[in-house]
């Protein structure tokens, strides 16, 4: 599967875990010189819970050291930041790294202070991208519980923006994938070429690897009985050698059910081991894809398949109707 930007769509709101870290907890940083406030810190916030997730915490004691971490885990919350460590605003220099040098913006940041005069509060929030402006003395574990708690409260509804908006971006790229693939299709002038580009074609809107076959069915589900019912018009991998050929019932033992079930609701399948595309036709035979392995999408990226399928039926269609027109014209 390609890894671009353009074929991220159908990676399915899998993104969301970073660096195989789960998110089953709230990850919060702190940063500052001084190992009593991490470990105050770390005391304050024993045992919370937010939305049914625990906290976790991760200790820095240096602005570089904590750009470095930061760099590397793209799952933290919230930085606790100390405004004064190397430097007098070696905190102010790390806020400003993470929006600017690291482009992150979802993080929420809390400076704490324990010398305010150093850098003051009014300069600080009009010159810098944070959330909050605390001094050290002031952060009672009450007050610390309420700042965290509104800021996590803050990050989930800017990372629930920020999922729908690349949702809607990949779906986007999808539905622009699904009409230049529709394109192409409906450029086909033979059948077997019109069967070989539908497989081509979901094969690159689907990044699938596995084997797959374009069969039609003559006479509908009472036929699948019948010798012959299933024609086989393109295939891929092993199932190769059949094309062109009738698709006995040994052939098809394990796609069965999912042929009769996809002709009878009019849809496609999503079977754990293979998937059954439906091309429904107002003329000729049923029209189906088998795709021998396991197809996972999200509800997204089936509706954009089905978009795909009926564009396909539409294709067949006129496929049909020229040979008819041509078939007429050389009866003449």
């Amino acid at each position: 599967m390609s890894n671009s930007a353009d074929e991220d769509w159908l990676d399915e709101d899998s993104s969301d875990e970073s660096n195989g870290h789960q998110h089953d907890c709230w990850t919060i940083l702190v940063v500052d010189d001084e190992p009593d406030i991490h470990h105050v810190t770390r005391l304050a916030l024993a045992n919370i819970e937010f939305l049914g997730k625990r906290l976790e915490i991760l200790s820095c004691y240096s602005g570089a050291e904590s750009l470095a971490l930061l760099s590397s885990r793209h799952d933290i919350a919230l930085v606790l930041l100390d405004v004064v460590m190397e430097q007098e605003d070696s905190g102010l220099q790390v806020a400003h790294a993470i929006r600017e040098t690291l482009g992150n913006h979802q993080i929420r940041i809390i400076l704490r202070t324990g010398q305010p005069g150093v850098a003051p509060e009014r300069r600080v929030i009009e010159s810098y991208d944070i959330n909050d402006y605390k001094a050290k003395t002031e952060l009672t574990r009450d007050k610390l519980y309420t700042a965290i708690l509104g800021t996590l409260r803050s990050y989930k509804d800017i990372m629930l923006l920020e999922h729908q908006r690349q949702m809607l971006a990949a779906n986007r790229r999808g539905l622009i994938k699904v009409i230049e693939a529709s394109a192409s299709i409906f450029k086909q002038q033979s059948i077997q070429q019109f069967a070989q580009g539908v497989l081509e074609q979901l094969q690159s809107l689907l990044f699938f690897e596995q084997e797959a076959l374009y069969i039609i069915v003559q006479g509908g589900i009472a036929a699948l009985s019948q010798d012959g019912a299933i024609q086989v018009m393109y295939a891929t991998g092993g199932y190769e050698p059949l094309c062109g050929r009738p698709l006995e019932l040994n052939e098809r033992l394990r796609f069965d059910e999912s042929i009769k079930k996809a002709m009878q609701e009019e849809k496609s399948i999503y079977a754990a081991d293979h998937f059954v595309g439906f091309f429904h036709t107002e003329r000729g035979p049923v029209n189906l894809l088998i795709i021998d392995g396991p197809v996972a999408l999200s509800n997204p990226d089936k509706e954009l398949i089905e978009l795909f399928c009926r564009n396909v039926s539409i294709a067949f269609e006129n496929l049909m109707m020229n040979k008819e027109i041509q078939s007429l014209r050389d009866a003449e």
